[in-house]
């Protein structure tokens, strides 16, 4: 049969390219100096050539060598194996894990569950990773090292980590075709508020030279409101929402959308 029998199923997906998506992000409103966190999904995406490389090509391309672009890039597993729900592990196992598991490295650890976009950006020539073992984000560009060179250990999600950075110098995030459940810049939210629920993490890192387990404080990020927020803030012209590629994408201003979400909170009672 040849490769080109008409009798074979044909991709049908939306046809993304390089330049195709530099349009639709200066369509979305991205901009050369800017300062963006990019979540992405590179299969809502479409059919995109070069796949991750060329959405990172053209996202830094399109902040230019004055903007920015910051990822995250999260290794969640480096937690305690008794705690995992998704799935969990059988009892008898959770010793043998503890003792195994390999320190966070930020040049060796892989991302867990934040795809092929962010997997690849973090290995990118300049990337920078901070610091976090469980919650790190990585980026390229003027604002690199301020974004991401200091990022606590405790209040992962706090005002001194990366978003809390990223709201302090205005800058934006993009939902590149990733869901709004997705969105981290809402964490921020949780520390305006007054219900903060404190909770206690534990992770493996090199201490002088030898792999501990850490213990560091944390507060609960309850997400289940994510979607609700988001539909209220694009009906409020505070986010916006286009489309790039087969995706609806979603382009939000850090410290209005914060702030939004904070007074849309506290009126919702979430």
């Amino acid at each position: 049969m040849s490769s080109l029998d008409s009798t074979m199923p044909v991709d049908d997906r939306h046809l993304v390219t390089y330049s195709s998506l530099m349009e639709d992000l200066d369509r979305a409103g991205i901009k050369k100096g800017d300062v963006v966190l990019v979540h992405t999904s590179l299969s809502a995406l479409g059919f995109v050539v070069g796949a991750a490389r060329t959405v990172i090509e053209a996202v830094l391309e399109s902040v230019g060598h004055t903007g920015t672009v910051m990822m995250p890039t999260y290794s969640g597993e480096l937690s305690n194996p008794a705690e995992w729900r998704y799935p969990p592990v059988r009892k008898e196992w959770i010793k043998t894990i503890r003792t195994e598991m390999q320190a966070y490295d930020p040049l060796k650890t892989p991302t867990r569950g934040m795809g092929a976009v962010a997997e690849l950006f973090r290995h990118w020539p300049g990337a920078i990773r901070s610091s976090h073992p469980q919650s790190s984000f990585t980026a390229i560009g003027a604002q690199a090292e301020f974004l991401v060179g200091d990022h606590p250990l405790d209040i992962r999600f706090g005002l001194s980590s990366p978003l809390g950075k990223l709201r302090e110098i205005d800058g934006t995030s993009l939902l590149l075709g990733a869901p709004p459940q997705t969105c981290s810049l809402y964490y921020l939210s949780q520390h305006e508020l007054e219900d903060k629920l404190e909770v206690r993490k534990s992770t493996p890192m090199m201490i002088d030279g030898v792999k501990k387990w850490v213990d560091y404080r944390d507060i609960e990020y309850p997400n289940h409101w994510f979607n609700d927020v988001t539909r209220y803030l694009v009906d409020a012209g505070i986010v916006k929402k286009t489309l790039l590629g087969a995706a609806d994408c979603y382009l939000l201003p850090a410290r209005k959308t914060i702030a939004s979400v904070v007074d849309w909170r506290r009126k919702q009672g979430v």
